[in-house]
């Protein structure tokens, strides 16, 4: 079952739909229509991911030296990490 309804979208926004909706040769409509489908089945992607897997964490990273490296570089790099 189709639903209409007005959108209010910028022109600048409006008119990159338009040329990426001429790229698929389908109106702008159309275009508009697949796009939120597909990142509707992209945020729902997400929520498959094994949740118990570990979290990335930087707690134990040990950082090595780059070789002649200063110590004002090194700490730069360092402070990054933390």
């Amino acid at each position: 079952m189709a639903v209409a309804f007005q959108l209010e979208i910028s022109a600048n926004v409006y008119e990159a739909a338009r040329r990426l909706a001429k790229l698929d040769n389908v109106d702008v409509s159309t275009f508009v229509e697949d796009l939120v489908r597909r990142h509707s089945e992209y945020v729902a992607s997400l929520g498959s991911i094994n949740r118990e897997m570990a979290a990335f964490v930087l707690e134990n990273y040990e950082m090595q030296r780059d070789p002649d490296e200063i110590d004002a570089d090194y700490e730069s790099r360092l402070s990054l990490f933390r």
